[in-house]
């Protein structure tokens, strides 16, 4: 395994390597004097291979090491041998020196530097597979492999969030989805759908129509079965319903700037939602009589039922959102108009309201309807009367929907004809079997070229089987006509439900000039600002994708008003949820780790069922506990095995970097592809270690299984200030048992007024145990750290 080609610069100043730094971002490393940055480029460790390696050897000034009257300063470039060597830290801060000692070999310490030694990335063997064969949470993946792998040498003191795992990052919306189930572990539901509002403020209905991409990635559909996240949300979506005056938010603090949303559909609403928890004035304008958009005119009842959208709407509205319904853009207000009214934005959200035909004979024939239009107008006018055989063809979402609904319309048969097999179907799949359950025929192959029609009277479709070619744009396999396969598929109606357009009759303006649109008749808009070609407009959900899902649309939205915000405000956009997420040490759910299945949710039987209600139930809290109980809760358990990192928090000492200065307690954490809080343009310059105080005892304990070369399984680092026999201070880290040096403060506690005996070291290793998560194979982790204890109270220096 060879490296592959980078550029190498030997940088000659802190400023040029972080300019350079700062350019390239996570595309340049570093090396400061060891080897291990060349192992990894080697190995192919990193998901994106760098390119620029950064030579940091040369900078003059970084090399020494400063006897000071408070105590030492050391310059990030020196080596690990010359801090072993120096006679005043030997004699005054030994914990240090005997730190440096204890890494790798000879060679290596001559090599090393101490600014290396505390900036090295993770060295789980996971991180490091070669090739990046592991999804590691720890450099953007989806899990962490170690939680339920091969783990004998990880933390035991539980682990750091980094990253989204797979279940979030698969949800569009982002939702932090291991942190509300830990507060429903914890019996706190209501501290749940806070986390859940902070990306999605439509729960409830979410948890009845979401696609569950988020259950797609959860990590459990290696181990048995995916967490049931969709069920369990809209739980906690209805308990905020039931409670929505314990979530009501404080009056916000009126910015003095409008938004104006042009459509009251999901992203519409949920931007709308984000821009008024910031004090925007916002109002929605929508065509329909009632906002909800396709929430209410696209989606059955027996699906969303129309009484929790309404619940959710007054929830959204209760904040001071205005809503006028009945409004047309370029009918009853233009983008003109808007601008002129004082908006300082606008938020163009009108959805994919315009069935597509199917481009056959007689398809304007009455009985042949679009599918969106068959669905909007069983809202508006209620079931009408499907006799005989109904035939819808297409094979998404809407066209499921519209055979249920035909099905529920009194229809003897109905039949969906789809020119792909089921594989390629865009529907979910729970609805697709929900059809199959309640008895709707499913052809697959089958295309139609023709409307027969005899008189006045629809006979049915003329229709040519199918085969599958080779791939086309959407990656599935082409369906190409068998000739001479004509047969009749006989039907007294149609519905035809093959994709939907956006309307954009309204666009033309003055104010604002020409917006682009896309070749697929979206609006153009940026993917990451959601800005259109205009400054000020911006536009987001179907009007620019063309359908999609429920939680895409609010996602969107959600994403929508960040960069609204930031473009009013003139700041950048602001991160949050998932993305923001760096916590301290969390325990293990280690009853996860057995195997059991997803609860099942209870359903109204397929012969009972009906128009107008649910056909599931919500979950009882009870089985709401299960599912959260089953959730991995999937973060990162890899040990930070830098050597000198527990000594330099025992001493209490500060690093300086190019740009502030750190307590080493707080520089360590768990990031992507980083163990410290630097920023990606920022260096190490100097560390100080202050002098100790009288009467303080020194101890540095590591077990390892190779001495010349091995890493620590467990280390100790402490510093002990006695009066007289009595311990009077105390700074205890261990290394090597958690993602970053965990310094113990319930053993600091319990040592104070002690003296160094082995009473003392049994109580110490007893609290130490008390806080600890062992996994499946680190176990004996937690007896070598009581050993190391003991060894550290009675060996002091």
């Amino acid at each position: 395994m060879g490296m592959r080609k980078f550029e190498h610069i030997t940088a000659i100043s802190l400023n040029d390597a972080a300019i350079k730094m700062g350019t390239y971002k996570k595309r340049a490393v570093v090396v400061a004097g060891g080897t291990d940055i060349l192992g990894i480029l080697k190995d192919d460790v990193h998901p994106v291979y760098p390119q620029l390696l950064i030579d940091l050897k040369a900078i003059p000034g970084l090399d020494f090491i400063r006897e000071e009257a408070g105590g030492f300063t050391i310059g990030a470039l020196t080596t690990l041998s010359e801090i072993t060597s120096h006679a005043g830290v030997k004699k005054t801060i030994p914990l240090l020196a005997d730190a440096a000692h204890a890494v790798a070999s000879p060679q290596l310490r001559n090599m090393g530097t101490i600014g290396g030694n505390i900036c090295q990335e993770p060295r789980c063997w996971y991180y490091r597979g070669y090739d990046n064969v592991f999804h590691c949470l720890r450099k953007g993946g989806d899990k962490c492999p170690a939680l339920t792998g091969e783990n004998r040498f990880h933390s035991i003191f539980g682990s750091m969030r980094v990253g989204a795992p797979g279940c979030s990052s698969g949800c569009p919306d982002n939702i932090d989805i291991p942190r509300y189930m830990e507060k429903i572990r914890e019996g706190k539901i209501e501290e749940a759908g806070r986390i859940i509002l902070e990306s999605n403020p439509m729960p409830a209905i979410t948890g009845r129509v979401c696609p569950h991409f988020c259950e797609q990635g959860c990590n459990r559909n290696e181990q048995d079965s995916a967490v049931s996240i969709r069920a369990v949300e809209r739980r906690v979506g209805d308990y905020i319903l039931e409670h929505a005056s314990a979530y009501k938010a404080a009056p916000v603090k009126e910015n003095g700037k409008k938004v104006a949303i042009v459509g009251g559909g999901p992203a519409g609403l949920s931007c709308a939602h984000f821009l008024r928890q910031q004090g925007y004035g916002v109002v929605i304008y929508d065509k329909q009589p009632k906002l909800g958009g396709m929430l209410r005119y696209g989606i059955p009842d027996f699906r969303l039922s129309q009484g929790v959208l309404d619940k959710e709407l007054e929830f959204l509205l209760a904040s001071g959102i205005t809503a006028k319904s009945s409004q047309t853009l370029g009918k009853d207000f233009t983008l003109d108009s808007l601008k002129k009214e004082g908006f300082a934005a606008i938020f163009l959200a009108m959805g994919s309201w315009v069935a597509k035909g199917m481009g056959v004979e007689n398809e304007s024939h009455p009985n042949i309807i679009p599918g969106i239009s068959f669905l909007e107008a069983v809202k508006w006018n209620g079931p009408p009367a499907l006799a005989g055989t109904v035939a819808i063809v297409g094979g998404g979402n809407t066209a499921i929907d519209a055979a249920r609904t035909a099905l529920r319309c009194g229809a003897k048969k109905v039949a969906l004809l789809y020119r792909r097999t089921r594989p390629e179907m865009p529907a979910e799949d729970e609805e697709i079997e929900d059809a199959i359950k309640e008895g709707i025929e499913l052809h697959f192959l089958v295309a139609p070229k023709k409307a027969v029609v005899e008189g006045k009277q629809l006979v049915g479709l003329e229709c040519l089987k199918m085969k599958l070619g080779e791939p086309d744009a959407s990656g599935r396999p082409r369906p190409v006509e068998i000739k001479g396969s004509e047969y009749l598929f006989k039907a007294d109606w149609v519905i035809a439900a093959i994709g939907q357009d956006q309307n954009l009759l309204g666009l033309d303006n003055k104010s604002y000039g020409d917006i682009k649109l896309t070749k697929w008749n979206g609006i153009e808009a940026d993917e990451d600002s959601f800005q259109t070609s205009v400054a000020g407009v911006f536009a987001g959900g179907d009007v620019v994708t063309g359908p999609a899902t429920a939680v895409e649309a609010i996602a969107a939205g959600r994403k929508s008003a960040r960069n609204i915000a930031a473009y009013l405000s003139g700041t950048k956009v602001a991160v949050s949820g998932v993305e923001l997420a760096r916590e301290t040490l969390r325990g293990i759910n280690s009853g996860a780790f057995e195997k059991s299945e997803r609860v099942n949710v209870v359903e109204v039987e397929p012969r009972s069922r009906c128009m107008d209600k649910e056909d599931y139930v919500t979950l009882e809290d009870g089985k709401v506990g299960i599912e959260a109980h089953r959730c991995l809760d999937c973060s990162c358990v890899a040990v930070n095995a830098s050597d000198v990192a527990p000594a330099l928090i025992a001493l209490g000492a500060n690093i300086k970097t190019t740009k502030r200065t750190i307590a080493a307690e707080d520089f360590f954490t768990v990031g992507l592809m980083t163990t410290t809080v630097l920023e990606v343009d920022e260096l190490v310059t100097e560390i100080f270690v202050p002098a100790p105080k009288p009467g303080t005892r020194f101890s540095f304990q590591k077990f390892r299984i190779r001495n010349s070369i091995d890493f620590p399984i467990v280390s100790v680092a402490s510093a002990l200030t006695f009066d007289g026999a009595k311990i009077k201070d105390a700074r205890i880290v261990f290394g090597a048992v958690a993602p970053i040096p965990l310094r113990a403060v319930n053993v600091e506690e319990a040592l104070i007024g002690k003296t160094a005996s082995e009473e003392t070291a049994e109580i110490a290793g007893a609290v130490a145990s008390k806080q600890v998560f062992p996994l499946e194979r680190n176990r004996y982790k937690v007896q070598i750290l009581k050993g190391l204890i003991r060894k550290a109270l009675l060996a002091g220096k």
